[in-house]
């Protein structure tokens, strides 16, 4: 389930803990969950590419089949969309794993009721529970520009945010 602290390393001491606790906030997990939201934007977008090839290559990203699934729909309910996008779009998934349904589908009831009350979205929406459900499951941040994962108290990350982090600065 959630991590109770946001220190990643080793407290040899109280004092440790303390200074782990208090400094700079964590660095984003070594796996992340990455939403729609962020894989439609490399496909349609100009600048998110890179930073998709530079979190990429620094942190393991995984995805569901609904995710995938979601955003193929997306793509295909776009009347501009060429057979060429939807070749990126299933080049791009490949190269993401892919985390199957039955592995989250416990934690769904609690993940849908976390984001009914996210004061970020105000809306009770639940239809993004499977993405928080994953996160949970591997332990790992979430990558999306939802405001619905704001509010979960699960650490959700932006591209800026991400990039600021992986830059040193």
């Amino acid at each position: 389930m959630p991590r109770s602290t946001g220190c990643w390393r080793s407290a040899a001491s109280n004092d440790d803990l303390i200074d782990c606790l208090c400094g700079t906030p964590r660095p984003p997990s070594p796996v992340i969950v990455v939403d729609t939201n962020i894989i439609l934007g490399v496909i349609l977008g100009k600048q998110s590419r890179a930073t998709f090839e530079i979190i990429q290559v620094s942190r393991g990203l995984v995805t569901s089949a609904r995710t995938a699934a979601e955003v193929l729909g997306m793509l295909r309910g776009l009347p501009s969309v060429r057979e060429e996008t939807t070749a990126q779009v299933e080049g791009l998934l490949s190269s993401l794993t892919v985390i199957e349904a039955d592995a989250y589908t416990g934690q769904l009831p609690e993940a849908a009721r976390v984001l009914s009350h996210a004061v970020a979205s105000r809306n009770g929406s639940t239809s993004d529970a499977h993405v928080l459900a994953r996160a949970w499951l591997l332990d790992a941040d979430i990558w999306s520009h939802d405001p619905d994962l704001a509010g979960t108290g699960w650490p959700s990350r932006s591209n800026a945010n991400l990039l600021r982090f992986l830059d040193g600065g």
